[in-house]
């Protein structure tokens, strides 16, 4: 029954990652957004060794209470980027900030959950790798309905809940770009190829 279950698993993982343009490897499932979005933010602060996160006030809590206590118990240095009358970042401050040669990751959500937003995934993903940054971006409002293109989107960490596009509550994934590692949150098993200990 077990290997039954687990074929099911990798079938899954492997239409996920098709959707996607990604590998079924990079594919990790975890319990929703909120643990994808820890398991990015804090795997990279330690493993990747992040001293500094760059946000923006209107993020969800997994991502901005996180942060707020990475900054109290790890003294993590967290910047809020300026946002204009309906949450669009300035580019050119993410810019400046980028160039201060700080291990950094930028954690910006793709669509804000309560006023729309959209984030130009594609123009962030690419400061970011110009300047040595890391970039995470909370997807949980887009995926499933809007087309993402990992093979062309330089990103390292993307994230989702089901529940957004009728899957199951308690399931989504967090995608980690292949060059890319982190850590587990969770240990006490080899599931998630090591990544997501939990039956």
């Amino acid at each position: 029954h077990g290997r039954k279950v687990k074929g099911i698993i990798e079938e899954a993982r492997g239409s996920v990652a098709k959707m996607l343009g990604c590998s079924p490897g990079e594919i990790f499932f975890t319990s929703g957004g909120t643990e994808a979005d820890n398991l990015a933010i804090r795997g990279s602060v330690a493993n990747l060794g992040i001293e500094n996160i760059i946000s923006s006030a209107i993020e969800h809590h997994a991502v901005g209470h996180t942060a707020e206590a990475l900054k109290t118990h790890e003294q993590i240095e967290v910047v809020y980027l300026t946002l204009d009358s309906k949450g669009n970042i300035d580019l050119q401050e993410l810019r400046t900030y980028l160039q201060d040669g700080v291990p950094t990751i930028v954690s910006l959500m793709h669509a804000n959950n309560e006023i729309a937003t959209l984030l130009p995934l594609a123009e962030v993903a690419q400061l970011c790798r110009q300047n040595g940054a890391y970039f995470h971006s909370d997807t949980v409002q887009t995926m499933g309905h809007y087309a993402f293109d990992l093979a062309t989107l330089d990103i390292d960490f993307i994230t989702c809940a089901a529940h957004k596009f009728h899957g199951p509550k308690g399931v989504g994934f967090l995608y980690v770009n292949k060059k890319t590692r982190v850590n587990p949150l969770i240990h006490g098993g080899a599931q998630e190829r090591g990544l997501r200990g939990g039956t």
